[in-house]
């Protein structure tokens, strides 16, 4: 049955990462200055799948390198298809990307990027 739920996923998971056909889609990234400083606001088309529980938000400052790779510095999961992440170095270029979770992590969708604003003076 893992190996269903793993097929299963992995076809989802095709579909977030754009792979099956028509244009590429991956999160939608945006980047603004706040209290905790710079913070970026991804959304992304939910999987449509009920044993999909969450996504992990795979981000850094250096790209993976590899599509469908979920290697960047630091993770931060959510239970719904958005996610803000705070405490970025203000005017650096960030990396993202998106896997669905059910038990067992997908890949991981294909790549965004942004740079945060510099700091207010």
């Amino acid at each position: 049955m893992k190996a269903i739920t793993h097929c299963l996923l992995f076809a989802c998971i095709l579909i977030l990462s754009g792979c099956g056909g028509g244009s590429e889609q991956a999160p939608a990234v945006s980047s603004s200055t706040g209290q905790a400083g710079a913070v970026a606001t991804l959304a992304w088309d939910p999987i449509q799948d009920p044993s999909i529980y969450g996504y992990y938000v795979h981000y850094g400052r250096s790209s993976s390198g590899q599509s469908g790779s979920c290697a960047y510095e630091d993770h931060q999961f959510v239970s719904s298809p958005n996610a803000t992440i705070t405490n970025l170095d203000p005017d650096t270029r960030y990396y993202f990307a998106v896997s669905a979770y059910n038990g067992l992590e997908s890949s991981c969708s294909n790549e965004v990027s942004t740079v945060t604003p510099g700091s207010q003076a």
